[in-house]
């Protein structure tokens, strides 16, 4: 018996994500923006919950989702990319929100990107949504 989705939560992208899978990686792998929302979308369903994910490149589209979803969702996950030093729009909308939420940073220089690891990628968004399951 499947379990019942209870919660939903909003996946945000940010800038530049939506070309991840044209960083070479370690031994030829590729991991690409849809290879990690696969992930997510799977993860989600076996802790019960019901993802809706968006990428952007514009901080303000990314206020708008937050703030159109907000009544809708329970958490947010965000990989914030270079939001993460100057987004100042989101994080406030998240403090008069106050809506639960998580980042996820796959580094903000070119060789971090060359760095990265599908399976830890895939373990960072396991752990963020189990914590999102325990603060909802």
């Amino acid at each position: 018996m499947m379990k019942s989705v209870k919660h939903k939560i909003l996946v945000i992208y940010g800038p530049n994500m939506n070309l991840l899978g044209l960083k070479n990686l370690e031994q030829g792998q590729r991991i690409t923006l849809d290879k990690i929302s696969q992930h997510i979308r799977k993860t989600a369903k076996n802790l019960g919950y019901d993802v809706m994910i968006r990428q952007t490149n514009h901080e303000g589209r990314a206020v708008d989702y937050i703030q159109q979803q907000r009544k809708k969702i329970t958490g947010l996950l965000l990989f914030p990319g270079p939001w993460q030093q100057s987004g100042h729009a989101i994080k406030d909308t998240l403090d008069i929100l106050l809506l639960p939420h998580l980042t996820i940073s796959l580094g903000e220089k070119e060789k971090m990107f060359k760095s990265i690891k599908e399976k830890d990628i895939y373990h960072s968004t396991e752990k963020a949504l189990s914590y999102l399951a325990q603060t909802i």
